[in-house]
């Protein structure tokens, strides 16, 4: 695996990618960050959309380069027979393949799954769709921005008792991808104790269907008693408090988790008439009494001494930080979150670490977000059979001219 030799869990695990802008992309690079070897399909000459969309170098912008770090990118034309053969061949030896086509396509191409289990009967299928694959919905294209507003959570994001917005990332297509990576993990775990005539690889995942589950208790409760929220603004939708207070020269986010910690707050605010509202629901029932009293101590002082105060009480509390401030975070970089990086067309740059802390495995930034069709010649000189295997497809125009 040359410049990609792995290390990580999933080291050993081969991955085929045939995913464009977010979802499936990051689904892959979350794997490939584990030490899976991730192999990403571009169509010749244009490649996944994202290339092209945001800051950075001509066909690798830093949206790109975020979410395909540590893959090998191949060309192939899948509208021509022998690239759907030199498809089929290098998926007959993976473990693992993501797609995000529309409905139904994979299957019209030659490579749905019921035509690669012919092949290779353990193969995983991570299907990524707008709405899923059932359902009366399953044909209709779904992007994000579409999707956070019928799956609802646009409904409650945005200043209270204002117009619902977007919220400030695709949450949609990261968290779908996050799904699609648990899905994979599973399907491997369950692989591996089946029979294997008895193993059923494929599930599906739709971005509707991640917003959906985000909404997580406002579905519960609007069951319990019939109310829909509107946006919640800076607040919580069951604590009180729990939101952002003005500061005398910023903002601070904080709250009290337990009514037994309530007697304490207090102290340390100094506000003695809310005392009386120990309980969430009493303070819930006074909400504008508790917070006003509260926000006008927290505007008395600045931010940093809320902060060291609420630190040393034990109180969870944090500042609003934009990205120049979270990109410098001293927590960002002792954890890795973002990692210096040197891309080989755009020079220096920060780009996202993985969440998750293995301790044995250096999980870092291995190598750069491909070059478009970077890596074909060298994955097909591997899977073909022989050298004339190869020069059919080539001439066959399964990488494009």
């Amino acid at each position: 695996m040359s410049e990609t030799d792995n290390d990580g869990p999933l080291a050993g695990v081969s991955v085929v990618e045939m995913t464009a802008h977010r979802a499936g992309p990051f689904c892959g690079a979350l794997l490939a960050d584990m030490g899976a070897e991730v192999v990403k399909i571009e169509r010749p000459g244009a490649g996944d959309p994202a290339r092209s969309q945001g800051v950075g170098p001509d066909g690798k912008s830093g949206y790109f380069m975020a979410n395909n770090r540590n893959k090998k990118s191949v060309t192939l034309d899948l509208k021509s027979e022998a690239g759907v053969e030199a498809a089929r061949s290098l998926l007959a030896e993976a473990d693992v393949f993501v797609e995000n086509f529309g409905y139904g396509v994979t299957s019209r191409l030659g490579i749905g799954y019921d035509d690669l289990r012919e092949e290779n009967p353990g193969i995983v299928y991570a299907s990524i769709k707008g709405y899923g694959e059932t359902g009366p919905l399953k044909e209709k294209p779904g992007l994000d921005l579409i999707l956070q507003a019928e799956g609802g959570i646009m409904s409650v994001t945005g200043p209270e008792g204002g117009e619902p917005v977007k919220v400030g990332q695709a949450i949609g297509d990261l968290t779908t991808g996050m799904f699609t990576a648990m899905g994979i993990l599973a399907r491997l775990y369950e692989r591996d104790r089946t029979e294997a005539e008895e193993f059923t690889g494929k599930f599906d995942v739709g971005l509707f269907d991640s917003i959906v589950v985000l909404m997580n208790e406002y579905l519960t409760n609007y069951s319990m008693d019939g109310e829909v929220p509107g946006p919640q603004g800076t607040t919580h939708q069951t604590l009180v408090p729990y939101q952002v207070f003005e500061t005398a020269d910023g903002y601070v986010v904080t709250g009290v988790p337990s009514d037994d910690r309530w007697d304490a707050f207090v102290d340390l605010i100094g506000r003695e008439e809310i005392r009386e509202y120990r309980t969430n629901d009493d303070r819930q029932e006074n909400q504008e009494r508790v917070i006003g009293a509260i926000q006008e101590e927290f505007a008395k002082r600045p931010t940093d001494h809320w902060l060291e105060v609420l630190t040393e009480a034990g109180f969870p509390n944090g500042p609003i930080n934009d990205v120049a401030d979270v990109a410098d975070h001293e927590q960002s970089r002792a954890r890795d979150l973002v990692v210096e990086h040197e891309d080989p067309d755009w020079g220096s740059c920060l780009l996202p670490g993985h969440p998750i802390r293995f301790p044995e495995y250096d999980a870092t930034v291995r190598s750069p977000a491909p070059r478009l069709g970077e890596h074909t010649e060298e994955v097909f000189a591997d899977v073909a059979d022989d050298q004339t295997t190869l020069e059919e497809w080539t001439e066959g125009g399964a990488f494009g001219d």
